[in-house]
């Protein structure tokens, strides 16, 4: 079997409070399919080398303070860059929703 993406030969770190390992990820579609033995996981459409990198699954940031931030930074790359893939906003009660007047409501008065 050829898998769409291997990642091959990184650190795996996979949350569950396992040791950490030198393996291989195999990948097809949007799921991770196996975790193996370094230089096992076979063929590869797509390969990315992580010899010396720490493999992890996304993190998820369930406090941040990005809600100004989304409005120059769509990405979030200050939660990006460490390796975030989720976050939730909104959650220490500051907020800049409506930030357009097109679509703000107005109070009865």
């Amino acid at each position: 079997m050829t898998h769409d993406l291997v990642i091959r030969g990184g650190l795996v770190v996979d949350g569950t409070g396992a040791r950490a390992r030198v393996a291989d990820v195999a990948v097809d579609g949007a799921v991770i399919t196996d975790v193996v033995e370094a230089g096992s996981a076979g063929a590869a459409t797509k390969e990315i080398d992580a010899a010396g990198l720490v493999v992890t699954p996304g993190f998820v940031d369930i406090h941040t303070h990005l809600d100004a931030q989304v409005a120059w930074d769509p990405l979030g790359t200050s939660s990006s860059w460490h390796g975030v893939t989720s976050v939730v906003m909104g959650n220490c009660g500051v907020t800049f929703a409506p930030a357009d007047q097109r679509t703000a409501s107005t109070s009865p008065t």
